[in-house]
């Protein structure tokens, strides 16, 4: 077993730099760059051969054990195959699964990651809309799988949305995997982007709080628009009721919203969705001015013990590979984990 994604995913980021995965996973080991090499290219270019070539032989040292989803905790979410190709450092069969990360224009201002509401200028918007039928288009030829947008939103974004409409017409089997916060992901935008059921493979929501005041306190003008979110969130859930894709809420832990955690479980739970909690780290997140106040992971935050209560609480246990690497960690780690003292009171009687 090892990690497929060298071998079918490619992601491409604002800078054209392409990754095999998140790039805090891997360290930054870019393999190629759009802006100056094509994609046969960059797939098997010499820096995406050696990664292939090492974990291939089970060496992941170019890899983060840290940040990696699936190294961190041995989970190996990705150690299996997905698709039926064959696996060498060289590959002839093209990635199966792009994922788009360039599109920086959002409808949200949000304080784990900017400021204020981020628009492409117009010569940027012109410029990436050029590229659709060009560029963008031809390099969807053989995927079946597209992530779109996690840079932005997907639907947030005038550029992804008419990405989207376009690919979707021209690929009917192509399926999406949307990152967006929900805003606008309705009935309503999913119809006018030609967005059928069918076509969804994943939809990823970032919520960030499982209550109004606390998404007030995450979110500029969050409790103006949380009832729309809620809304919006209660339609994809009947709408997964009725077809087959995955419907997963994130929430990037801060010292502001971990608190929320456990009812956030029971929010994803009542939607049928699955929850996914991120760590925050500020060097990830360079667009807003509340860096270091946020970290609460960091063990010399002032609320970082009250963090570990937070982790330990009955709800945090639900979903085994709910938690980004660094929070299981301390979740398992701790000393003062009621569970496993529990335990481990009962064993000693035992012996």
């Amino acid at each position: 077993m090892f990690c497929t994604l060298p071998f079918e995913e490619l992601e491409i980021h604002i800078d054209g730099n392409v990754y095999t995965c998140c790039p805090s996973w891997n360290n930054y080991y870019s393999i190629g760059n759009i802006n100056n090499q094509n994609l046969e290219e960059i797939w098997n270019s010499e820096k995406a051969r050696e990664l292939r070539e090492k974990v291939l032989n089970n060496d992941y040292s170019l890899c983060n054990k840290e940040r990696c989803f699936s190294l961190g905790e041995g989970k190996q979410a990705n150690f299996k195959k997905h698709y039926d190709i064959n696996y060498s450092p060289v590959m002839t069969d093209l990635p199966k699964k792009i994922k788009l990360c360039y599109d920086y224009e959002c409808n949200l201002a949000c304080i784990i990651c900017r400021d204020k509401v981020n628009k492409l200028k117009d010569e940027e918007l012109e410029f990436l809309n050029n590229k659709i039928n060009t560029f963008f288009l031809p390099l969807f030829k053989n995927v079946d799988i597209l992530t779109i947008n996690t840079a932005g939103d997907a639907f947030g974004s005038r550029h992804s949305r008419k990405l989207i409409k376009e690919a979707a017409q021209k690929y009917p089997d192509l399926k999406f995997d949307f990152t967006t916060n929900g805003i606008l992901c309705n009935k309503v935008i999913l119809n006018k982007l030609n967005i059928t059921p069918n076509k969804i493979d994943t939809i990823r929501v970032s919520v960030h709080a499982a209550t109004k005041k606390t998404y007030g306190k995450m979110i500029k003008n969050g409790e103006k628009l949380y009832d729309t979110l809620m809304n919006n969130l209660n339609y994809l859930s009947q709408l997964k009721g009725n077809n087959n894709f995955n419907f997963i809420l994130n929430f990037v832990v801060t010292s502001v919203n971990y608190k929320d955690m456990p009812k956030f479980v029971k929010l994803a739970q009542k939607l049928n969705a699955f929850p996914v909690f991120w760590e925050y780290k500020q060097d990830l997140c360079t667009n807003t001015q509340y860096k270091q106040e946020l970290e609460i992971t960091n063990p010399n935050h002032k609320e970082h013990k009250k963090l570990i209560k937070i982790l330990h609480h009955p709800n945090m246990y639900i979903y085994k590979n709910s938690l980004y690497p660094i929070l299981k960690n301390l979740q398992d780690t701790e000393l003062n984990n009621p569970i496993k003292e529990f335990f481990k009171k009962l064993l000693s009687a035992q012996n």
